[in-house]
């Protein structure tokens, strides 16, 4: 027969206690109740754990073998306990994130900074990089992407929701005509009309640009490509061509290159998507970042 795990603390307290009566009492159960259980231990056993002495018992061979695996039990769930009370003041944890790197760069950082601040106990696992059709999605508390995903490509228990917008514009050397003559935006023919610094293929922001311009009914030229950010402000500060950033980032990074607003007059904007659990699937540790991302600093 099985044993469960309420019988054998039953059995534990009585046999501290010293009898059925005071063990009922430590358990606040009343006394038939704990009888119950002591007499379905012991036919799960198949031999007596107890003989009653006087107004209290006393333990027999079974009995006595059988106490320090109670106590060890007992020993286990208190540190189950403590294991739990330390995850539910977020004492420990962890956080498992995967992002863009225009996103974990220039979005994600500061947040995460001020998380670990206030969290120190909680593991963070911070995956950046190209968000392959090979990502496991499943592995990750919270996905942050440039692309919107489709529904039947989500993890059953994920949702995806719009996270924030931005603004992409065309960034220059600071000493170029356009900048110099005081323009603020500029048309897709004049962009296609001078070299451009491109992203690998990969990016956010390229296959926005791409298809910003296929809209337009226009066509990209390729002359420069670089891989990852701070390639492509270097090669954009060397007078290489003409690149293009979020307004979000630029203002974080400070780079030495000006901008000009790109599809006047309305701006070319991009939105940025989180991938999360639903309610019901979030951990303490997932819910304490959502909090802070929707939290002001």
């Amino acid at each position: 027969m099985r044993i469960h795990a309420e019988e054998l603390l039953t059995f534990l307290a009585v046999a501290e206690a010293g009898g059925v009566g005071a063990g009922a009492q430590i358990l606040r159960r009343s006394q038939p109740a704990v009888s119950e259980r002591l007499r379905a231990l012991q036919a799960a056993v198949g031999e007596p754990l107890y003989q009653r002495a006087g107004r209290g018992i006393r333990l027999t061979a079974a009995g006595e073998s059988l106490l320090p695996y109670a106590r060890r039990l007992r020993e286990g769930l208190g540190e189950v306990e403590n294991w739990s009370a330390r995850r539910h003041a977020l004492q420990e944890g962890s956080l498992r994130i995967a992002a863009s790197n225009t996103v974990a760069n220039y979005f994600l950082m500061e947040h995460l900074a001020r998380f670990r601040g206030r969290y120190p106990g909680v593991q963070l696992q911070l995956r950046t990089g190209p968000l392959t059709d090979n990502l496991p999605l499943s592995a990750w508390d919270l996905l942050f992407t440039e692309e919107q995903i489709e529904r039947s490509g989500l993890p059953p228990h994920m949702e995806l929701e719009a996270w924030r917008e931005d603004e992409l514009v065309a960034i220059l050397p600071q000493d170029h005509p356009w900048v110099r003559a005081g323009r603020g935006w500029v048309r897709w023919e004049e962009v296609l009309a001078e070299p451009i610094v491109w992203r690998e293929p990969y990016s956010g922001i390229r296959r926005r640009v791409e298809a910003a311009i296929v809209r337009a009914g226009l066509r990209a030229r390729y002359s420069v490509e670089v891989t990852g950010v701070e390639a492509l402000r270097d090669a954009v500060a060397a007078g290489l061509g003409i690149g293009f950033a979020s307004v979000e980032a630029l203002d974080k990074v400070r780079w030495p290159l000006a901008s000009l607003r790109l599809d006047p007059p309305h701006g070319l904007f991009w939105t940025l998507y989180l991938m999360r659990p639903q309610a019901d699937f979030q951990s303490r540790a997932v819910r304490a970042f959502l909090d802070l991302l929707a939290t002001p600093d």
